[in-house]
């Protein structure tokens, strides 16, 4: 995709994140990123399609980055901290991204099966490394949990989720997706001494 397109994309990103899918037209769309419709629809079949590429191009530089720590990290833990931190910091830096991931707009879509799919598959991406470093600590015994990895990856990301949504009440600073992970390694991922019967 190019520059035009990633323009497009980034101004969609904020305009629906300011009002309602609905409320947002693609002229709106066009005068703010300074092209023409037939620009637009040279990269997306219409706004609904482009609102889903907003989200997809979203989640695939998530799914990068994460893979990033995947490729940097061997220890377990050290990788599930860079996991959170970079969840953590890529919605923090795309807070309007992250609103259109949750809100009622897409799930209303009429490619909702379509999108959804696409979607679930890019989520899996960084579920998948975040399982990874799960799995190798319990490989290598730092974990014990009745929960599979799979089911404990979508733990620790539902804890960042939730706490991106209630930000206000996380710690200051940038310290919080850490205090995260403590609480997933000293609570269900504990060693078998504090495992609870």
């Amino acid at each position: 995709m190019g520059d035009k397109a990633a323009c497009i994309l980034k101004t969609a990103e904020r305009l629906f994140a300011a009002g309602r899918y609905h409320e947002v037209t693609l002229d709106d769309i066009c005068k703010e990123a300074g092209v023409g419709k037939g620009t637009v629809y040279r990269y997306f079949k219409d706004k609904e399609d482009l609102f889903w590429q907003v989200i997809l191009s979203g989640l695939d530089e998530l799914v990068r980055s994460v893979e990033d720590v995947q490729e940097r990290e061997q220890d377990p833990g050290e990788g599930l901290r860079g996991v959170a931190r970079c969840i953590a910091d890529f919605f923090s830096d795309r807070r309007a991204l992250f609103g259109l991931m949750w809100s009622e707009s897409f799930r209303g879509s009429g490619r909702k099966k379509k999108f959804w799919k696409q979607w679930r598959s890019k989520q899996e991406g960084f579920l998948a490394v975040t399982m990874g470093f799960i799995g190798r600590g319990m490989e290598q015994g730092h974990y014990v949990s009745r929960l599979s990895p799979h089911a404990a990856a979508r733990l620790l990301l539902g804890m960042i989720r939730t706490a991106l949504w209630n930000r206000e009440e996380m710690p200051k600073g940038d310290g919080w997706p850490l205090a995260i992970v403590e609480l997933l390694e000293n609570g269900i991922l504990a060693d078998k001494s504090s495992k609870i019967k």
